[in-house]
């Protein structure tokens, strides 16, 4: 993916959950492509990197929360022994990642959501 069309889809999600009138019939809506794109993506990198890029937009508290839940909960679940050690050094260097790990709910393996734990509750 170009960074141009990755740079669209995190706007177009960012959108999404911050515009008050998705409770419209929400597939209706004309950003509702972003949030479906995460359901049908296969590529977990590319999954990564718009979580990544999204959180670095600084959106706001809803976008967070769908965000934690969601996609990253997703990624977590599906490829969490593939991508702990990045979790790790990412909650370790980005306190809005730790942020955003605290919206994850148990998920993955028992060693794999034990390392989430720990990387969400890391001091600096």
């Amino acid at each position: 993916m170009s960074p141009k069309s990755l740079d669209r889809w995190v706007t177009a999600y960012i959108n999404y959950y911050s515009d008050p009138n998705r409770k419209r019939p929400y597939r209706q809506h004309p950003l509702f492509w972003a949030v479906e794109k995460f359901w049908w993506l296969t590529d977990p990198e590319l999954r990564w990197q718009a979580i990544l890029e999204i959180l670095r937009q600084r959106p706001s508290g809803t976008v967070i929360s769908v965000l934690a839940a969601g996609p990253l909960e997703d990624l977590i679940h599906g490829y969490g022994p593939e991508f702990i050690d990045r979790i790790e050094a990412q909650a370790q260097q980005d306190l809005a990642f730790r942020h955003l790990l605290g919206g994850v709910w148990e998920s993955s393996t028992p060693e794999i959501w034990a390392r989430v734990q720990a990387a969400r509750d890391m001091i600096w």
